[in-house]
């Protein structure tokens, strides 16, 4: 984590490597957290049954909140920054995305459902055993303004923190549709079953562009809650036998213009911000040395680069930008003969060389640890 001075205060520059490392802990905290439970559980009076009810699924679910919220706040303390106060968003935005969020919300819902319930169908035909799964089944209203305040409102906050506002952020340097896509994946494989993780990862992908493209967690943070809050309350009313009945055909339409619909309103939210952006311009600008050296990066798009991550990174994201391609421009100014050029191009290159390996390992380790988890929980279900 590098350190830049801004303003008044320090500014904490995210890397794929912190990203990464952040990812790793509360993964592990929330696997230890659970094991600690079933622990717990075990040497008690409690009954097996208690984790399926309500009561259960909200400490569970408080559990893994705390460990996706605590996570960044113990790894800033490491590093010696509060990852909470110097986010170095802002938090203004336009109201008009706030209202978008209602229809985007319903749209995704149309275009995940049948995604997700074709993947978990496929599943099943592989024999892995979905009833085994624990879901929230709201029979009562009760449990439904228990289960919006802990499996809606709370998972909203801690986990758009830990996804958009830490691992996203860390990842953009690669580029945003890396950011973005990458992001989304580890926030669905996160929930470590089937029966999320089609939808939770078209909910990521939305969430982090409504992120980026705003510079707030709130946007993504109501869109999150608007999600699971309407996946509750479809729940309730299932439970009643007002379950929605469609043929095959019709759902492949309700996708279809799900889709369609999603994509539009994802894109006049950037509109949207880009020209809010217009009205209130930052302080700062990305300088050429900063933005051809992002031109220049694997998962980039030069043509578009300068312009699309003015809108997309926060006044002090640019300004550490800058700084850092400033010194690198320094550097190469003062290295006057061939022979010193040629010193300062090798040095630059091993530098660049083994912070790329360094992220590539974060990203690895991430991947494997949830995949070994995935494979693990496979075997239990089939077998």
């Amino acid at each position: 984590m590098k350190i830049f001075e801004y303003g008044q205060k320090n500014y904490p520059y995210l890397e794929t490597y912190d990203a990464g490392a952040m990812f790793i802990g509360s993964y592990v905290l929330k696997l230890f957290l659970q094991i600690a439970l079933v622990i717990l559980l075990a040497v008690t009076d409690v009954p097996d049954t208690f984790t399926s009810t309500m009561g259960g699924i909200c400490l569970i679910t408080s559990l893994n909140e705390l460990a996706f919220f605590l996570t960044p706040v113990a790894y800033g303390k490491i590093r010696g920054r509060n990852l909470i106060t110097d986010m170095g968003f802002e938090s203004r935005f336009s109201p008009w995305v706030a209202l978008i969020c209602v229809p985007l919300t319903i749209a995704l819902i149309c275009f995940g459902s049948p995604l997700a319930n074709a993947f978990i169908k496929l599943v099943d035909l592989i024999g892995y055993k979905t009833e085994n799964v624990t879901s929230i089944v709201v029979d009562s209203g009760s449990d439904l303004a228990l289960t919006l305040v802990f499996v809606a409102l709370i998972p909203s906050i801690a986990e758009e923190y830990l996804f958009r506002g830490n691992i996203a952020r860390g990842l953009s340097k690669n580029g945003y549709f890396f950011a973005i896509f990458v992001s989304s994946a580890l926030f669905a494989l996160m929930h470590g079953n089937p029966l999320q993780l089609v939808h939770q990862f078209i909910l990521g992908v939305a969430c982090a562009v409504l992120y980026f493209s705003t510079r707030s967690l709130i946007p993504s943070i109501l869109l999150h809650f608007l999600n699971n809050a309407t996946a509750l309350v479809m729940g309730y009313f299932e439970s009643m036998g007002k379950a929605i009945q469609l043929s095959a055909g019709w759902w492949a339409l309700v996708c279809v213009a799900g889709l369609i619909v999603s994509v539009l309103l994802l894109w006049a939210i950037v509109v949207i911000s880009k020209n809010y952006r217009a009205k209130h311009p930052l302080k700062e600008s990305l300088s050429e040395d900063a933005a051809a050296e992002y031109a220049s990066k694997k998962y980039a798009i030069p043509a578009m680069q300068k312009t699309f991550f003015e809108l997309h990174r926060s006044e002090e994201e640019i300004y550490a930008d800058n700084a850092a391609a400033q010194e690198i421009r320094s550097k190469t100014d003062e290295a006057k003969t061939e022979a010193e050029q040629m010193v300062l191009r090798v040095d630059l290159a091993e530098k660049s060389k083994k912070a790329k390996m360094k992220d590539k390992k974060a990203l690895i380790y991430s991947f494997v640890l949830t995949l070994a988890v995935w494979i693990v929980s496979f075997i239990v279900n089939v077998v």
